[in-house]
């Protein structure tokens, strides 16, 4: 039985309710704590005038107030929007003005990108998570959350609405093919039924504890959060990833649970080898993306068992499980869904004949609803009750899936969506560039590098080193491409469109701007 957030938080208040919920920057939050956050959280969003069916846009990083916004919106009937604290002010502005949300709950140290926004449509309000609200842009109402939860009204701020699992819950934003970043409309069926299987992924036990370094603008982190209170196991959090430090943390929480989203995993196989470094007490490292001699080199390094998995944003997160299967494979589908690989031809293909990934959900409410206010693109990967993922793979004779790569034009770079068609949008924006075409380069860190290939304008030249600077102003350090490739001209259509096929990902005769030394660690996370 899959219970709402509004059951399950009140179902752990009452049976677990002074057990650790969370360890968080030397702090202990139990069940009962995370109960009344959230119903703090609840009426103090109220009394700001969230109502049911607004949209609640959070520019946060992972804290507690951060969890506890994410389910007092849901308490009220509304939708939270995760916006990445890595964006630039084009990115916001992007996806709020795609969103429209009517409130912001945004972190002050973010309040110069926020305020800067050329008036973003529709917010009526923000709130700042921090000590002082930021002067100047008075034309919005601001105010500070301390102030809010402080308020004497509170009390009498009846929150008593039912939640459901139909209710929206979230707008995920995920990277589009050819255009912008869309945003997925989730709701909280999706989230229990994804983090049940992904439990299931990282055999959860009694006395396990999660390791939750994800990222919360990420579905992923969410997912973290849900396996703990589904299975009333502890979570600690740190507030970002670190491969140095990472360890270190892990230990002194007693995680036995780790999530390998992106290049994590390889991150830390870069770190120096250690004598300590099979003293370690994670159990369990689950996840999606491994690359084979990752995967063998992790479990040998750490002693760790690597469980591999498949999904995306738009169906359930995690959609296929390999438990016990052949390494390499990302197993078979979960009991929500039925899949199988179709040929260019529309039809089923045969073992070991690579065609898209195409999913079928068994019950209603498990994949995304749509994407929000875009039907044509809900319409290209919802059809036919089924759901076309945009991804390549094969089927081996006994059933088991392998990923052969991304079909769609979206790269993933570190475990993050990008959008080739923003990145295209920034470089283009440069003075000194006529044209540009991004697409993604294997990497050795598994998934993918961003390569963009840049027709100078004319009369002008084009230093690769200017167009990354460019980049640094106006994209999130994921988006920035690591190798520039300076052309003449590009394979063209006849509508004039760029022939991406046609173009030569030879990461040997381009710019690269981590071997230029011009990098520093945070690109190359």
């Amino acid at each position: 039985m899959q219970h709402t957030f509004q059951e399950l938080v009140r179902l752990r208040a009452e049976s677990h309710a002074q057990a650790p919920f969370c360890f968080f920057d030397n702090t202990v939050t139990t069940y009962l704590d995370l109960a009344t956050a959230i119903e703090q959280m609840a009426r103090a969003l109220a009394v700001s005038g969230v109502r049911e069916g607004d949209r609640v846009a959070l520019m946060l990083p992972n804290c507690i107030e951060h969890i506890a916004l994410f389910f007092a919106i849901s308490r009220l009937g509304a939708t939270a929007v995760p916006v990445s604290i890595h964006l630039r002010k084009s990115g916001i502005a992007l996806q709020l003005s795609s969103s429209e949300p009517g409130h912001m709950v945004a972190d002050a140290a973010f309040s110069e990108l926020v305020l800067a926004l050329p008036e973003a449509p529709g917010i009526k309000s923000i709130i700042w998570r921090g000590d002082a609200i930021p002067a100047g842009n008075e034309s919005r109402r601001q105010t500070r959350l301390s102030t809010l939860l402080a308020d004497s009204r509170l009390a009498s701020v009846p929150v008593d609405r039912r939640e459901t699992l139909d209710d929206i819950c979230a707008i995920a934003y995920t990277s589009g093919t050819t255009g912008a970043p869309k945003g997925a409309m989730l709701n909280q069926r999706w989230f229990q039924v994804g983090a049940k299987n992904a439990g299931l992924l990282a055999d959860v036990r009694p006395d396990d504890v999660l390791f939750l370094w994800e990222p919360f603008y990420h579905v992923a982190g969410w997912m973290t959060v849900l396996i703990g209170l589904q299975h009333a196991v502890p979570v600690a959090m740190v507030e970002r990833f670190s491969a140095s430090n990472c360890w270190d943390q892990i230990r002194r929480h007693g995680a036995t649970l780790f999530h390998y989203l992106g290049g994590a995993m390889n991150l830390l196989l870069k770190q120096p080898a250690k004598d300590t470094d099979r003293a370690n007490p994670i159990r369990v490292a689950w996840g999606a993306a491994a690359p084979t001699q990752s995967w063998l080199e992790f479990e040998n390094r750490y002693d760790v068992k690597i469980r591999e998995g498949y999904g995306i944003s738009e169906a359930g997160n995690f959609t296929m499980l390999n438990l016990d299967g052949p390494l390499g494979s990302i197993g078979k589908p979960v009991d929500e869904f039925e899949a199988w690989i179709e040929n260019d031809a529309g039809q089923r293909a045969a073992a070991g004949e690579i065609g898209e990934i195409v999913l079928r959900p068994r019950q209603p409410g498990v994949t995304m609803t749509g994407y929000f206010n875009a039907p044509e693109k809900t319409a290209e990967i919802l059809r036919d009750g089924c759901l076309y993922t945009g991804d390549l793979g094969y089927q081996d004779g006994e059933g088991y899936f392998y990923f052969s790569g991304r079909k769609k034009e979206a790269l993933r770079r570190r475990g993050e969506n990008v959008s080739a068609w923003e990145v295209e949008r920034i470089v283009n924006s440069h003075p000194d560039v006529e044209e540009s075409a991004v697409i993604g380069v294997p990497s050795k860190m598994g998934e993918q590098d961003i390569m963009a290939f840049v027709k100078p304008a004319p009369g002008k030249t084009i230093d690769p080193i200017d167009v990354i600077r460019w980049c640094e102003r106006h994209l999130a350090y994921y988006q920035i491409p690591r190798y520039i490739h300076i052309v003449d001209d590009f394979p063209r259509g006849p509508t004039q469109r760029i022939r991406k096929t046609e173009l030569l990902a030879d990461v040997e005769a381009a710019w690269d701007f981590e071997a230029s030394g011009a990098a520093s660690n945070a690109h190359r996370i």
